[in-house]
């Protein structure tokens, strides 16, 4: 079993060890979606504010790799907190890239999914196709329960990619050859 740990996604990358996560096949095609932006749109919905939301477009967003649209909606913004984008950074993720939009009804209408970041009955999306993830907020917390909070959203963003079936988990990979593997004949 894997190490999920607040350190474990730091060192796979600094060891370069393979990705958690297989594209499907037909899903991208080198690296990019096929003749047209991602299918798919996954809004992350800020109850009280956008710091959960933001994280986990920006992981979902890296995770996809253009597979999935991940936008964060908010109605309220906050600054970007230094040991959040620090945490991100630590894997390869620029929180300044994810900006946060207001939660619009055709943004909502769009959505394949309405991620609601925390509970609340009254969310915008309580007619749309929704599941709430109710995470504790990253912001003003120490490093280390930033690295956890940021695990637990990640983890939780790639078992997402995995249900809107453009990934597998890595293990199950190996079970397809690649495409341009040879047979070898005994």
């Amino acid at each position: 079993m894997e190490a999920s740990g607040s350190g474990a996604a730091a060192a796979r990358v600094k060891a370069g060890a393979p990705p958690r996560l297989v594209a499907v096949r037909g899903a991208v095609a080198n690296g990019a979606p096929t003749g047209r932006q991602a299918g798919r749109l996954v809004v992350f919905l800020g109850v009280a504010d956008d710091a959960s939301s933001r994280v986990a477009a920006a992981l979902l967003a890296h995770r996809s790799r253009g597979r999935v649209r991940a936008v964060s909606a908010s109605a309220a913004t906050v600054e970007l907190d230094p040991v959040v984008v620090g945490s991100l950074a630590e894997i390869g993720v620029d929180l300044a890239r994810c900006p946060t939009l207001p939660p619009t009804s055709r943004l909502l209408e769009l959505a394949d999914l309405v991620v609601v970041m925390g509970y609340d009955q009254l969310a915008p999306a309580a007619a749309r196709r929704s599941e709430d993830w109710c995470i504790d907020d990253p912001r003003g917390k120490d490093a280390d329960t930033v690295r956890f909070i940021r695990d637990a959203i990640d983890r939780r963003a790639q078992r997402l990619l995995i249900r809107l079936g453009v990934a597998v988990p890595a293990r199950e990979a190996v079970m397809y050859p690649a495409p341009h593997a040879a047979r070898r004949r005994p």
